[in-house]
């Protein structure tokens, strides 16, 4: 394909640097990871069953890994193409339903962070090696969180007020904590708000109604929104040449 054709694709130059960056990271985690199955001597042929998969997909193989990077990817790639949607569609419903879309599958991105509580020592490979794999596979998780929440900004601040985008950022910022705690400690996932919504809203409102008994949700939705709104200021500022004014002064 020609670059031309390539370059289309994207708003601009640093858009498909970044892409390019974000594609880059996820095979050197992929990478990482077919290494590992070659050092445990797992052979992929004698899984033929999607039960076996999800057996084997555990702690031993790090597979879980590689289904929460697909996941991480959906809201970034929703947030490259909702502006050329909008475009095209010019319908409010379907733009809506993108971004319903996108914050509903936004905390998978970030979600990847909390996959280091597998570290631990699994012989033959050293626990370097596997701290290495989930660092890389968390890193490449958030910054797609953090670029897909960029572009969402960016659309944001297009249609409406520059404080109204980002007191609707740091809202998202703070669902998308929730979301992490959601589906780390009570093992929800984002399609369950369509097949399971009776079950996943009675666990959000107990959760919310005994703060005393559960008090992890108030901990960790708030140490994670700290943690996650920190860390999107930095990229902000790159983004913005605010490190080159300052190094200017």
């Amino acid at each position: 394909m020609p670059m031309k054709t390539i370059q289309s694709f994207f708003r601009d130059e640093q858009q498909l640097r970044l892409f390019a960056v974000m594609v880059l990271s996820s095979i050197f985690g992929l990478a990482l990871i077919g290494v590992r199955l070659y050092f445990v001597n797992t052979e992929l042929s004698q899984f033929t069953s999607l039960e076996d998969f999800e057996k084997f997909r555990g702690n031993k193989s790090f597979l879980f890994l590689v289904w929460n990077l697909f996941l991480a990817w959906i809201p970034y790639l929703i947030s490259l193409n909702i502006e050329k949607i909008t475009r095209l569609t010019r319908s409010r419903f379907i733009v809506g339903s993108l971004l319903v879309c996108w914050l509903l599958f936004f905390p998978n991105a970030p979600y990847i962070v909390t996959d280091l509580l597998h570290l631990k020592s699994r012989s033959p490979i050293p626990k370097w090696y596997d701290m290495m794999v989930l660092v890389s596979f968390a890193w490449t998780g958030l910054m797609l969180g953090f670029l897909s929440l960029y572009e969402i900004q960016r659309f944001l601040k297009k249609r409406l007020h520059q404080k109204l985008a980002w007191a609707l950022t740091i809202i998202a910022i703070v669902l998308c904590a929730f979301g992490i705690y959601l589906g780390r400690f009570l093992r929800w996932n984002s399609w369950d708000v369509i097949t399971n919504p009776t079950t996943l809203l009675q666990d959000i409102m107990t959760s919310l109604s005994s703060p005393l008994v559960y008090s992890n949700t108030f901990n960790i939705t708030l140490v994670f929104s700290g943690f996650l709104l920190l860390a999107y200021l930095t990229l902000v500022a790159l983004m913005s040449g605010a490190g080159k004014k300052i190094n200017k002064k």
